[in-house]
Protein backbone atom coordinates (compact mmCIF):
# COMPACT_ATOMS: atom_id res chain seq x y z
CA UNK A 1 0.00 0.00 0.00
CA UNK A 2 0.84 3.50 -0.72
CA UNK A 3 0.50 5.84 2.06
CA UNK A 4 -1.80 8.84 1.04
CA UNK A 5 -2.26 11.89 3.06
CA UNK A 6 -5.78 10.50 4.00
CA UNK A 7 -4.40 7.10 5.26
CA UNK A 8 -2.04 8.93 7.28
CA UNK A 9 -4.88 11.25 9.17
CA UNK A 10 -6.76 8.34 9.48
CA UNK A 11 -3.77 6.09 10.98
CA UNK A 12 -3.38 8.95 13.61
CA UNK A 13 -6.65 9.19 14.10
CA UNK A 14 -7.56 5.20 15.10
CA UNK A 15 -4.71 5.55 17.19
CA UNK A 16 -5.34 8.49 18.96
CA UNK A 17 -8.89 6.10 19.71
CA UNK A 18 -6.94 3.13 21.40
CA UNK A 19 -7.06 0.84 17.85
CA UNK A 20 -4.05 -1.07 17.53
CA UNK A 21 -1.59 -1.45 15.05
CA UNK A 22 -3.13 -4.46 13.80
CA UNK A 23 -6.03 -3.69 13.30
CA UNK A 24 -5.53 -0.19 11.58
CA UNK A 25 -3.07 -1.96 9.08
CA UNK A 26 -6.05 -4.47 8.63
CA UNK A 27 -8.18 -1.96 7.93
CA UNK A 28 -5.66 0.28 5.18
CA UNK A 29 -4.29 -3.16 3.75
CA UNK A 30 -0.60 -2.98 5.00
CA UNK A 31 1.20 -4.43 7.96
CA UNK A 32 1.23 -3.40 11.80
CA UNK A 33 4.70 -2.56 11.49
CA UNK A 34 4.07 -0.23 8.79
CA UNK A 35 1.52 1.87 10.58
CA UNK A 36 3.58 1.35 14.00
CA UNK A 37 6.29 3.36 11.78
CA UNK A 38 4.27 5.54 9.75
CA UNK A 39 2.92 6.89 12.89
CA UNK A 40 6.17 7.18 14.57
CA UNK A 41 7.11 9.37 11.49
CA UNK A 42 4.52 11.74 11.31
CA UNK A 43 4.97 11.91 15.57
CA UNK A 44 8.46 12.90 15.24
CA UNK A 45 7.29 15.83 12.33
CA UNK A 46 5.25 17.19 14.56
CA UNK A 47 7.38 18.30 17.37
CA UNK A 48 6.63 15.77 19.75
CA UNK A 49 8.81 16.11 22.96
CA UNK A 50 9.30 12.51 23.99
CA UNK A 51 10.72 12.64 20.32
CA UNK A 52 12.97 15.70 20.09
CA UNK A 53 14.70 14.65 23.70
CA UNK A 54 16.31 18.70 23.37
CA UNK A 55 17.13 18.60 27.09
CA UNK A 56 19.18 15.20 27.56
CA UNK A 57 20.98 16.31 24.19
CA UNK A 58 21.53 20.00 25.83
CA UNK A 59 22.46 18.19 29.10
CA UNK A 60 25.52 15.63 27.00
CA UNK A 61 26.72 18.59 25.19
CA UNK A 62 27.85 20.64 28.50
CA UNK A 63 29.27 17.67 30.05
CA UNK A 64 31.28 17.35 27.29
CA UNK A 65 32.50 20.99 26.41
CA UNK A 66 35.18 22.33 28.54
CA UNK A 67 32.64 24.97 30.65
CA UNK A 68 29.29 26.89 29.91
CA UNK A 69 30.97 30.16 29.07
CA UNK A 70 32.43 28.79 25.82
CA UNK A 71 31.88 31.23 22.94
CA UNK A 72 32.78 31.66 19.05
CA UNK A 73 32.12 28.36 18.30
CA UNK A 74 30.93 27.54 14.78
CA UNK A 75 28.49 24.88 14.62
CA UNK A 76 26.55 22.61 11.59
CA UNK A 77 23.50 20.92 12.32
CA UNK A 78 22.12 18.87 9.73
CA UNK A 79 18.78 18.46 10.88
CA UNK A 80 17.70 21.35 12.72
CA UNK A 81 13.98 20.10 12.96
CA UNK A 82 12.25 22.94 15.12
CA UNK A 83 15.54 24.21 16.38
CA UNK A 84 16.15 22.95 20.21
CA UNK A 85 19.40 22.58 19.76
CA UNK A 86 19.95 25.68 17.19
CA UNK A 87 18.74 27.69 20.54
CA UNK A 88 21.53 25.83 22.64
CA UNK A 89 24.12 26.21 19.89
CA UNK A 90 23.43 29.80 19.11
CA UNK A 91 24.08 30.85 23.12
CA UNK A 92 27.88 30.18 22.19
CA UNK A 93 28.50 31.09 18.68
CA UNK A 94 27.32 30.95 14.96
CA UNK A 95 25.01 28.35 13.79
CA UNK A 96 24.39 27.11 10.65
CA UNK A 97 21.24 24.76 9.98
CA UNK A 98 19.52 22.99 7.53
CA UNK A 99 16.31 21.28 7.12
CA UNK A 100 14.55 19.66 4.23
CA UNK A 101 11.24 20.49 5.70
CA UNK A 102 9.91 24.17 4.52
CA UNK A 103 7.82 24.29 7.36
CA UNK A 104 10.70 23.79 9.91
CA UNK A 105 13.09 26.38 8.22
CA UNK A 106 10.15 28.99 8.77
CA UNK A 107 9.47 28.01 11.63
CA UNK A 108 12.27 28.05 12.95
CA UNK A 109 13.61 31.82 11.02
CA UNK A 110 10.37 33.01 12.37
CA UNK A 111 11.66 32.43 15.73
CA UNK A 112 14.77 34.89 14.90
CA UNK A 113 17.36 33.03 17.13
CA UNK A 114 20.79 35.10 17.34
CA UNK A 115 23.48 34.04 14.93
CA UNK A 116 21.48 31.51 13.25
CA UNK A 117 21.24 30.74 9.63
CA UNK A 118 18.49 28.79 8.50
CA UNK A 119 19.10 26.95 5.16
CA UNK A 120 15.98 25.18 3.44
CA UNK A 121 18.25 21.88 1.87
CA UNK A 122 18.35 18.01 1.71
CA UNK A 123 22.16 18.20 3.70
CA UNK A 124 23.28 14.80 2.68
CA UNK A 125 23.63 16.78 -1.16
CA UNK A 126 25.13 20.23 0.41
CA UNK A 127 27.40 18.73 2.80
CA UNK A 128 29.71 18.20 -0.30
CA UNK A 129 29.38 21.70 -1.07
CA UNK A 130 30.10 22.65 2.32
CA UNK A 131 33.40 20.13 1.70
CA UNK A 132 34.14 21.22 -1.58
CA UNK A 133 34.27 24.65 -0.09
CA UNK A 134 36.49 24.00 2.27
CA UNK A 135 34.22 24.73 4.95
CA UNK A 136 35.10 23.49 8.75
CA UNK A 137 33.39 23.84 11.94
CA UNK A 138 34.13 23.44 15.57
CA UNK A 139 31.02 20.99 16.13
CA UNK A 140 28.68 18.99 13.52
CA UNK A 141 25.80 18.30 14.66
CA UNK A 142 24.23 14.72 12.80
CA UNK A 143 20.64 14.15 13.77
CA UNK A 144 18.38 12.55 10.98
CA UNK A 145 15.37 11.10 11.20
CA UNK A 146 16.50 7.59 10.16
CA UNK A 147 19.91 6.12 9.69
CA UNK A 148 22.68 8.53 9.35
CA UNK A 149 24.52 6.70 7.03
CA UNK A 150 24.86 8.44 3.90
CA UNK A 151 26.58 11.49 6.10
CA UNK A 152 30.06 9.01 6.24
CA UNK A 153 33.06 9.09 5.65
CA UNK A 154 32.88 13.09 4.42
CA UNK A 155 31.29 14.38 7.13
CA UNK A 156 34.88 13.94 9.38
CA UNK A 157 36.30 16.91 6.73
CA UNK A 158 34.18 19.46 8.16
CA UNK A 159 35.50 19.01 11.53
CA UNK A 160 39.38 19.69 12.15
CA UNK A 161 39.86 20.02 15.59
CA UNK A 162 36.52 19.81 17.74
CA UNK A 163 33.38 17.82 18.02
CA UNK A 164 30.82 15.80 16.29
CA UNK A 165 27.41 14.65 18.01
CA UNK A 166 25.26 11.77 15.96
CA UNK A 167 22.29 10.37 16.83
CA UNK A 168 22.17 6.66 16.31
CA UNK A 169 18.48 5.08 16.28
CA UNK A 170 18.18 1.53 18.38
CA UNK A 171 17.93 -1.14 16.39
CA UNK A 172 14.51 -2.06 15.17
CA UNK A 173 13.28 2.19 15.30
CA UNK A 174 14.03 1.39 11.49
CA UNK A 175 11.78 -0.89 9.62
CA UNK A 176 13.48 -4.65 9.79
CA UNK A 177 13.31 -5.97 5.93
CA UNK A 178 15.62 -7.15 3.01
CA UNK A 179 16.72 -3.55 2.16
CA UNK A 180 17.71 -2.31 6.01
CA UNK A 181 19.58 -5.68 6.40
CA UNK A 182 22.04 -5.56 3.88
CA UNK A 183 22.39 -1.87 4.84
CA UNK A 184 22.91 -2.51 7.88
CA UNK A 185 25.67 -4.68 6.66
CA UNK A 186 26.98 -2.65 3.68
CA UNK A 187 27.50 0.48 6.07
CA UNK A 188 28.26 -0.48 9.45
CA UNK A 189 28.65 -4.00 9.39
CA UNK A 190 26.26 -5.14 11.54
CA UNK A 191 24.65 -8.61 11.02
CA UNK A 192 20.84 -9.08 13.40
CA UNK A 193 22.51 -11.10 15.39
CA UNK A 194 25.00 -8.28 16.49
CA UNK A 195 22.02 -6.71 18.94
CA UNK A 196 24.24 -6.82 21.63
CA UNK A 197 27.42 -5.41 19.74
CA UNK A 198 25.36 -2.94 18.52
CA UNK A 199 26.63 0.10 19.79
CA UNK A 200 30.42 -1.13 19.65
CA UNK A 201 30.35 -1.93 15.85
CA UNK A 202 28.65 1.32 14.93
CA UNK A 203 31.67 3.17 17.13
CA UNK A 204 34.32 0.91 15.79
CA UNK A 205 33.27 1.92 12.27
CA UNK A 206 33.05 5.63 12.88
CA UNK A 207 36.73 5.14 13.97
CA UNK A 208 37.24 3.34 10.62
CA UNK A 209 35.27 6.38 9.00
CA UNK A 210 37.41 8.80 10.59
CA UNK A 211 40.27 7.27 9.48
CA UNK A 212 39.68 7.58 6.21
CA UNK A 213 39.66 11.25 6.57
CA UNK A 214 43.18 11.22 8.58
CA UNK A 215 40.92 11.72 11.82
CA UNK A 216 41.05 10.59 15.28
CA UNK A 217 37.91 9.65 16.71
CA UNK A 218 37.70 9.52 20.62
CA UNK A 219 34.15 8.79 22.58
CA UNK A 220 33.24 11.13 24.87
CA UNK A 221 30.02 10.05 25.89
CA UNK A 222 27.52 7.64 24.80
CA UNK A 223 23.98 7.29 25.88
CA UNK A 224 21.11 5.52 25.03
CA UNK A 225 17.85 7.99 24.96
CA UNK A 226 14.61 6.36 24.09
CA UNK A 227 14.71 4.82 20.85
CA UNK A 228 17.79 6.36 20.08
CA UNK A 229 21.63 6.57 20.71
CA UNK A 230 23.15 9.91 21.14
CA UNK A 231 27.26 9.80 20.36
CA UNK A 232 29.31 13.05 21.42
CA UNK A 233 33.27 12.17 20.04
CA UNK A 234 36.17 14.34 19.87
CA UNK A 235 37.79 14.66 16.23
CA UNK A 236 40.73 15.57 15.67
CA UNK A 237 42.80 16.05 12.53
CA UNK A 238 46.56 13.62 12.54
CA UNK A 239 48.85 12.27 10.34
CA UNK A 240 47.96 8.18 10.11
CA UNK A 241 51.17 7.53 11.70
CA UNK A 242 50.20 9.07 14.91
CA UNK A 243 46.91 7.46 14.41
CA UNK A 244 48.13 4.01 14.17
CA UNK A 245 51.11 4.43 16.15
CA UNK A 246 53.81 4.00 13.85
CA UNK A 247 57.14 5.26 14.29
CA UNK A 248 59.39 6.02 10.96
CA UNK A 249 62.65 5.16 11.54
CA UNK A 250 64.29 8.86 8.78
CA UNK A 251 67.83 8.79 9.32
Amino acid sequence: MKWSKGNEDLAIELRAKGITYTEIGERLGTTATSVKHKVRRIQQAGNLDRYKHTEEKSEQFYSVIEHEHVADIRTLETHSGFGGMSEVYSRHGSVVAYDISADRVEGLASRGLPNVEVIKGDSEKCLYSLIAGKSTFDIVDIDPYGLPSRYFPHAFSLVKNGLMFLTFPVMGVAQINKITIRHYQAFWGIELSDKDQYIDKVKAKLVDFGFQHKREVTFLDVRKIGRIYRIAMKVEVKSLCDIVGLVVNRS
